[in-house]
């Protein structure tokens, strides 16, 4: 089985190197290969032209900073997948990663097994936070769905919403589905109002909370 090369695309050196040697002492089935970067224009650089699988993006990357790298490099890799990766679990945070495009938002105190776990779960796919990062994105801050309320999502609305928990993006929705993405941007407006959400981080938020995701 090929290595997955990861970015780790951080302003301080130390946690680079800390990083790298996490991923080699990860009891992962897979095996990692790091690349580095150390500003926004060298971590674009390398995501778009190098094979790289997942990018670790500092929020504070110097440059023009975490959440905006992330956009440029997904607007030229859509495939790449971006692990937000801070010291802080400040909520705002989280939040401008998430809408971004990250999969997910991980502590920079975290084990080197869960890390090797972080990067294998997004690349299936799916959303993943360090237990820190749950527990605020679960403080109360939109109005509590019930299962009841999920219940008035008409069948579409609950499809397309099992698929935003899962990580995809409009695009992937409308090709799995094989319905437009106007149409996604539609159904997706009817269940955010429906389940009192703002944004894609308040939609995991309410996925959390019913146990549709971990």
């Amino acid at each position: 089985m090929k290595p997955v090369r990861v970015l780790v695309a951080d302003s301080y050196r130390v946690v680079r190197m800390g990083i790298r040697v996490m991923l080699g002492e990860t009891r992962s089935y897979r095996r990692f290969e790091v690349e580095e970067a150390e500003t926004t224009e060298e971590a674009l650089a390398k995501a778009v032209t190098g094979n790289i699988r997942v990018v670790l993006m500092d929020y504070d990357l110097p440059g023009r900073g975490g959440p905006k790298a992330t956009e440029l490099i997904l607007s030229r890799r859509p495939d790449v997948c971006v692990l937000g990766l801070s010291y802080s679990d400040e909520r705002s945070r989280i939040e401008q990663m998430v809408n971004a495009g990250a999969k997910g938002y991980v502590l920079k105190n975290i084990e080197p097994d869960t890390l090797g776990v972080a990067i294998q779960t997004v690349m299936s796919g799916k959303l993943f936070y360090s237990n820190e990062v749950a527990l605020k994105l679960l403080e109360p801050r939109t109005v509590r769905p019930t299962l009841s309320e999920l219940a008035r999502l008409t069948a579409r609305e609950q499809e397309i919403f099992r698929a935003i928990l899962g990580g995809l993006r409009d695009r992937e929705i409308a090709e799995q589905l094989g319905i437009g993405k106007r149409t996604v941007d539609k159904h997706r407006e009817h269940l955010m109002g429906k389940l009192g959400a703002r944004n894609a981080v308040e939609l995991v938020t309410v996925g959390v909370r019913l146990g549709l995701i971990g």
